[in-house]
């Protein structure tokens, strides 16, 4: 029997849940708005967390609280619930035991959702708790590539349909359905399984889709090449770019807005033998970019405490290096979060901006209008700035600006293309900057990269050979781990990255070891001495604690050294 709406207030109050008080606000919030249930009302009152909320319901209806990317998906339990009723239940089917569908929900009192699943499926239902937003994302990840096929069969039909009459693709036609429904799924299906990319890659054959998750491209999707010039036609809609022009090379960006995300787009093209390929990059997804503040970077504690020293310097310049998708902006964009505040005059300059910052004044390269790093920085240094972000150091003019700005006295931070700590600063040298001038500037240095994490809950162990124990010098481990693939980690053997670190202090010796102009390897071991954690140690360790791969430890060597 179901039980009644006021039975969960009483027992989250004779449980410590809320307070008398909360209770009667939340009855307020009930006459105010009866079409909410209580458990509506408690999530909007505020009173309990989402993991509170999630161990009261489980306890007062006596229905087990599972974590949903502990378990896979069963195409088997998928096919006996169709989209809509998942949608409509905010229920996912997870797999069939003893002749039972386990099924995860948010409501699990709601026994009409229930009946009606389990009339739809034919089977009775065994019930669990998830977290309403896990399953939200389970849902549009399963469902979501089914609408994908159907979209994409929409559109092969409807073009098929077109040219066989012997008409052209207007602009018009390419803003209607199917091909904007099937995009928009293709944009949704990217931004719920996390992926930073989309390709639209033209072949002789077929049109590819993939996406790049953990930094592997993965196929999505094939299509017929009948397809292609629709779907790149309505991509240069988006993007304002010329729809006439296929032979150069064109970018353009775009707000993707629906229903319950927002992403915005930077769509680029590219004339190749077989025609236009796109790329689609996903940016502030704020699930996969950790825009909000350094504690999620991954730094460790001690690091953190380096780094934050770094930052109190007054003026001085910090450089993050690593290479292109290593997540540099991402821990720009989260050091500026914390260093902006109102008593200071923060003012970026980037190509593109990817996200805005309250209380910082952000400059858009345009190289067509003339409005370049270096002659923004220019300008900027005549707007009184406190702190200053470039957003990448990528000749001698910026270069040569953004040192002179920190001799002055500005706080100046950006990113550069190097390996590791010690090469960013001959780099510098390298563009043309004065070794005494480098040494001056230089407050510190972060070098870093994303590794792939393997799978938990498919990782294979393993003896290591005589070519792992020489990867890991010094190092004893009895057993490894390498990656396998399954349902979890869409057969990958990864699931998810983190960022690693190495981070260098300038000091009093360090500095003038730079004015003298010492080697990348002189450099390495005076910072080695002094206690720096580097990236080969960092990836190592991870490697011993089964954490990732030595495939993964090696990219990590080779792209250091």
């Amino acid at each position: 029997m179901k039980p009644k709406v006021q039975e969960l207030e009483d027992f989250l109050l004779s449980n410590g849940w809320i307070t008398r008080e909360q209770k009667r606000q939340l009855v307020r919030i009930r006459k105010e708005k009866p079409e909410e249930t209580v458990l509506q009302a408690v999530t909007e009152l505020g009173c309990l967390s989402p993991d509170e909320i999630l161990e009261a319901l489980s306890q007062w209806s006596s229905t087990p609280l599972i974590a949903l990317e502990d378990y896979g998906i069963s195409r088997e339990a998928v096919s006996k619930i169709p989209g809509h009723l998942a949608e409509k239940y905010n229920a996912v089917p997870i797999e069939i035991q003893n002749g039972r569908l386990l099924t995860a929900v948010s409501d699990p009192v709601d026994i009409y959702a229930i009946e009606d699943l389990e009339g739809a499926s034919g089977m009775a239902l065994d019930v669990v708790l998830a977290d309403r937003e896990a399953i939200k994302e389970r849902i549009e990840r399963i469902y979501g590539r089914e609408t994908a096929d159907s979209a994409a069969e929409d559109v092969n039909t409807a073009y098929q349909m077109l040219t066989e009459d012997g008409q052209n693709i207007s602009d018009d036609r390419i803003e209607r359905e199917p091909v904007v429904k099937m995009i928009n799924t293709l944009i949704r299906q990217a931004y719920a399984q996390n992926a930073s990319d989309i390709h639209i890659e033209p072949s002789e054959k077929n049109l590819l889709v993939r996406f790049r998750i953990n930094g592997d491209l993965i196929l999505y999707l094939k299509m017929t090449m009948a397809v292609h010039s629709a779907i790149l036609t309505r991509l240069k809609i988006m993007g304002g770019m010329n729809i006439a022009e296929k032979r150069l090379p064109q970018d353009g960006k775009y707000r993707f807005f629906q229903e319950d995300m927002t992403v915005d787009l930077r769509i680029s093209t590219l004339p190749t033998i077989y025609g236009e390929k796109a790329a689609i990059r996903l940016l502030d997804n704020g699930r996969r970019m950790c825009f909000s503040g350094m504690d999620q970077l991954g730094m460790s504690s001690l690091q953190m405490e380096q780094y934050e020293k770094i930052l109190k310097t007054p003026n001085g310049i910090v450089l993050v290096s690593g290479p292109t998708g290593s997540g540099k902006t991402t821990t720009l964009y989260a050091t500026l979060n914390k260093i902006v505040k109102k008593s200071i005059n923060v003012i970026t300059v980037e190509d593109p901006v990817e996200k805005t910052i309250e209380g910082a004044s952000q400059v858009q390269v345009n190289q067509k209008a003339g409005l370049t790093f270096a002659s923004a920085l220019r300008s900027i240094l005549r707007q009184d700035p406190d702190v200053i972000m470039i957003g990448e150091i990528r000749d001698a003019e910026t270069a040569a600006i953004g040192v002179r700005a920190a001799i002055t006295g500005h706080l100046v931070l950006s990113t550069i293309h190097t390996g590791d700590c010690a090469s960013s600063v001959t780099r510098l040298i390298d563009m043309g900057v004065e070794p005494y001038m480098a040494a001056a500037a230089l407050s510190g240095i972060v070098a870093q990269r994303l590794v792939k994490l393997l799978c938990p809950h498919c990782r294979q162990a393993y003896k290591p050979d005589h070519r792992d124990r020489a990867l890991l010098p010094g190092r004893f481990a009895d057993k490894l781990y390498r990656p396998v693939g399954c349902s979890r980690c869409s057969g990958t053997g990864y699931l998810g990255r983190t960022a690693i670190y190495e981070i260098m202090e300038i000091d009093g010796p360090l500095s003038e070891m730079i004015s003298k102009k010492a080697s990348v390897y002189q450099i390495r071991q005076y910072a080695g001495e002094q206690g720096m954690t580097s990236l080969k140690d960092r990836v190592s360790r991870m490697v011993l604690e089964g954490r990732t791969s030595v495939e993964e430890m090696e990219k990590i060597i080779y792209s250091v050294e």
